[in-house]
């Protein structure tokens, strides 16, 4: 399921690339790629509301996704990537507002410098002094209900 959610992402990321040239970082959201495929993990500090973050942000993903592209790789290796890329955890706001904020971190929608794809996927979280816990799948989906609650 995870391979074939993934390689949907893939094709939806090329078909908007071949016909306009970008496409949509939402293609990497929960409508596509399922949090129970996705979701890694919960931060120590995370209570509800929270927030689920992308530990690469999905526009970085995205970018990378397009020059893949522009490379001439096949959808299967986008997706493959997609896989590899793609991992969630949940945060704090105040967690959020420590990654995200200009006065802080701002790290919103890039990725720490001089990180590179191949380096730690978890390397934003750790610049932020995020610590977490990893989850197994089936946990996956009652953090998201205590997440909604």
């Amino acid at each position: 399921m995870w391979e074939r959610a993934s390689l949907r992402a893939a094709m939806h990321i090329r078909g908007l690339w071949e016909e306009k040239g970008n496409s949509d970082t939402r293609l990497l959201d929960a409508l596509i790629l399922p949090d129970v495929f996705t979701l890694v993990g919960r931060s120590r500090a995370w209570s509800p509301p929270g927030r689920r973050e992308h530990v690469i942000p999905r526009v970085v993903v995205v970018n990378e996704c397009h020059r893949m592209l522009e490379r001439g790789e096949a959808d299967d290796v986008i997706a493959a990537f997609i896989r590899k890329h793609v991992r969630i955890v949940l945060i704090s706001t105040e967690e959020c507002e420590r990654l995200d904020s200009r006065d802080q971190l701002g790290l919103r929608q890039t990725m720490p410098a001089g990180w590179s794809f191949g380096d730690d996927v978890f390397a934003r979280l750790m610049t932020a002094g995020i610590e977490w816990d990893p989850i197994v799948p089936e946990a996956s989906r009652d953090a998201l209900v205590l997440q909604a609650g």
